[in-house]
């Protein structure tokens, strides 16, 4: 059996041995070369190398069975089993409560609207139920969604209110960017050339927040104006949100045919 395991190691240009990590979140694998994970599991890390893997922010490792193949990086964190600080669910939110409004977004995942929340405009990001699929597996991904996005704390990163976790409601609840797309807030006008690089400078941070200091890295791999949420408060600020796709899978992922890709997080600017 070591001899097989040591074989596939070397098929994938591993090293034999490597240090051990736990899995924080369940993940699915989508292909042969994949591994399943499950919360609690262990992963000796055979190599962090993406030419490896074939894919950035992917590793290549080895579970307890044996078994060896790729699986992302950010639903591992070094150590023994214990969920990192911070990944608890957030406080959940009676469906009753909200007051939805207009549609503001439309995707893969289900509908954005526009709503109220005990007062304070929200944006609550709706799953869909696909009839095909089990709902209590889309259920726990809006958790494990829920969980991360609740634990991201920075000025730049907008705020997780709560959510509904209680079938056929799931939802995030988020704070609302009253501006609408960054994009539509640049079109058709002149903005400051110190205000720009002000922005780019907050965005640098909350991208680097997200790769470097988050409890689980997240890797943003669609930055751009009209993935991002002009925030506009009194006295005139930005905020942006929708960090596209960010390397970790949820309800709210956009998968290609061959690799993954992944859901969304939000950054926060503040106008000088």
């Amino acid at each position: 059996m070591e001899e097989e395991v040591g074989g596939a190691a070397k098929e994938w240009g591993a090293t034999p041995a490597g240090p051990v990590w736990t899995a924080v979140f369940d993940y699915e694998a989508a292909g042969d070369e994949e591994l399943t994970l499950r919360r609690g599991d262990r992963v000796q890390v055979l190599s962090q190398d993406w030419a490896v893997s074939g894919d950035e922010g992917w590793w290549t490792g080895r579970l307890p069975s044996g078994r060896v193949g790729v699986f992302p990086s950010n639903y591992v964190t070094p150590g023994p089993p214990a969920a990192p600080a911070g990944l608890q669910l957030p406080q959940e939110i009676p469906f009753h409560e909200l007051q939805l409004e207009e549609i503001i977004g439309v995707g893969g995942f289900g509908k954005v609207y526009r709503a109220l929340w005990r007062g304070e405009e929200v944006a609550v990001k709706a799953a869909r139920l696909d009839p095909e699929r089990d709902p209590a597996l889309t259920a726990e991904q809006v958790r494990q969604e829920a969980r991360l996005f609740g634990a991201l704390q920075h000025p730049n990163i907008i705020a997780l209110r709560g959510a509904c976790l209680s079938p056929p409601h799931l939802c995030l609840v988020m704070e609302y960017a009253r501006g609408g797309a960054l994009s539509r807030v640049l079109a058709g006008r002149r903005v400051p050339p110190h205000v720009l690089v002000n922005w780019a400078v907050q965005v640098a941070r909350g991208m680097n927040y997200l790769h470097n200091d988050a409890p689980v890295p997240i890797i943003h791999r669609d930055l751009k104006s009209i993935n991002n949420l002009a925030f506009v408060h009194p006295p005139a600020s930005c905020q942006v949100p929708e960090l596209g796709q960010a390397l970790c899978q949820g309800w709210g992922i956009e998968q290609d045919s061959h690799r993954r890709s992944l859901p969304s997080w939000m950054l926060v600017l503040e106008r000088p």
